[in-house]
């Protein structure tokens, strides 16, 4: 048995790198290798969530709905959502972001979502966008981003702004400020047509991991949108703009807002609930949506290795 796990060990390390150097990507064949270990780990521990949370997972990225559906329903008879605190949903509000879109964005925000962490001080507020430019052809009806908020239950402050930035968290002590200055409401910046999430000071921010400027990343998105993005001759897109057909500078002015507290106000989807994805898949959206991390630490956990 020993051989076996050393053998196991050594091809688990060997995968590993060539999906960090990018010789396999994720896709299809990744998640179809990687469900069965996690299948047989729910099974000889099934008191252990995430084993169960990560497999319905990609059964989700993999399209599989029913599967991905019947384990998130397992997630949360294992771990179930927790009754909100009116002071809880009283944060919520209180610190519910103000969105900064640019006048020629074509998407409008279908849904919004907040969930509060079960044990900390942290709200996630999901917005789903009715699309994303670069993928008309993901089978998913909508762009899911991210935005955290963490607060002071105390002193009822904010103490930190954190967003989700195509695969990466970005987090800014400005944006922090920012929210204090606006009654405790973080304002955010919204990319067009892709709803990468912005915070004051973007420009200087260094995205983790990539080594490169808030305002780099922007000019390179500006000329491959500008351009048409990906697929641009995709049927799906015929009715959408052949590519952004403005400056850089309108490409970044964010002047137009959009209140995402009217939209919970009108649908209160409000949960507090450890295992998100189960929870906006079981119980929020009816629609399919592309699963994302549910914390800013699963992220995080990666800048401390």
């Amino acid at each position: 048995m020993r051989i076996y796990a050393d053998e196991w060990r050594r091809a688990s390390l060997a995968l590993l790198d060539r999906l960090q150097s990018g010789d396999i990507k994720a896709g299809s064949s990744f998640y179809q290798a990687v469900i069965p270990v996690l299948e047989l780990l729910r099974g000889v521990s099934p008191e252990r969530s995430e084993f169960t949370a990560w497999e319905a997972e990609y059964y989700h990225l993999d399209g599989n709905l029913r599967r991905a559906g019947e384990l998130y329903k397992q997630v949360l008879e294992l771990v179930p959502p927790h009754e909100l605190r009116e002071s809880e949903l009283e944060h919520i509000r209180r610190f519910c972001p103000v969105l900064l879109t640019t006048s020629k964005e074509i998407f409008p925000l279908k849904d919004v979502v907040a969930v509060h962490h079960p044990f900390r001080p942290l709200i996630g507020y999901h917005l789903f966008w009715e699309d994303d430019y670069d993928f008309p052809d993901d089978y998913e009806p909508c762009d899911h981003e991210e935005i955290w908020v963490e607060y002071d239950p105390a002193e009822g402050t904010v103490t930190k702004v954190l967003t989700f930035f195509h695969s990466y968290v970005i987090e800014s002590q400005d944006a922090v400020e920012e929210a204090r200055e606006n009654g405790g409401r973080p304002i955010v910046r919204i990319e067009w047509g892709k709803h990468g999430s912005l915070l004051k000071g973007w420009e200087e921010l260094t995205i983790p991991l990539k080594d490169i400027s808030g305002l780099d990343w922007m000019k390179m998105t500006y000329e491959h949108v500008k351009a048409g993005g990906r697929v641009p001759d995709h049927p799906l897109k015929r009715h959408w703009p052949k590519g952004f057909d403005g400056s850089f500078e309108e490409y970044t002015d964010f002047s137009v807002p959009v209140d995402p507290l009217a939209y919970l106000e009108r649908k209160p989807l409000l949960f507090k609930s450890l295992w998100v994805n189960a929870t906006l898949f079981t119980r929020g959206l009816l629609y399919n949506f592309h699963p994302k991390m549910e914390w800013p630490e699963r992220f995080q956990a990666l800048l401390r290795e």
